[in-house]
């Protein structure tokens, strides 16, 4: 095999590889630049994933937490549950201010973090014990976060249906274990 072979034969090689290593790297973050539209998820080592779902028997459209190897209508947490979106135009982005927030088409904002603090280039990242944080430029700095201690994240138990901190009589039962 010439040299001109060589090259073509290694750029093959190395052209998709480079593309496949920066999406792996960002698979479980949000950013005003890389949100997520449904029905796309993000996903915290293979353990938990967030993304769209519809519960069933519904065409509503929801953001949330689930279990990867639980289905989707059982979910961790739901922000925009009293404001379902009634159709695939649903984003999670980062806003201009800086929080995180759940999108119906491009502009009209569900929900919100509401953080007061202005942060720029502030992320949301979904964490291998199921909680959502936003951060703020640099890592480790929490603004915000989905439950309110590592404790509460890591104390699911799905096989009972209990109400969850997004509200009651909710249509997504969770149970807290203290």
């Amino acid at each position: 095999m010439g040299i001109g072979n060589c090259r073509i034969v290694a750029a093959l090689i190395l052209i998709p590889s480079c593309f496949c290593s920066g999406y792996d790297a960002a698979t479980d973050t949000i950013t005003s630049s890389q949100p997520i539209k449904d029905p796309e998820t993000v996903s915290a080592g293979n353990i938990f994933e967030m993304g769209f779902f519809s519960p069933v028997n519904l065409t509503n459209r929801y953001v949330g937490i689930w279990y990867n190897n639980v289905s989707a209508t059982k979910p961790e947490w739901v922000p925009n549950r009293n404001n379902p979106i009634a159709d695939s135009s649903g984003a999670v982005t980062i806003s201009e201010d800086g929080n995180l927030a759940v999108l119906k088409g491009h502009k009209e904002i569900l929900w919100s973090s509401n953080v007061s603090n202005r942060v720029r280039n502030s992320i949301a990242q979904v964490l291998d014990d199921g909680n959502l944080v936003l951060q703020g430029s640099s890592k480790g700095i929490i603004l915000w976060r989905s439950f309110p201690d590592d404790e509460t994240a890591r104390s699911f138990d799905l096989s009972s249906a209990v109400p969850h901190l997004c509200g009651r009589n909710s249509l997504f039962p969770i149970k807290f274990i203290a």
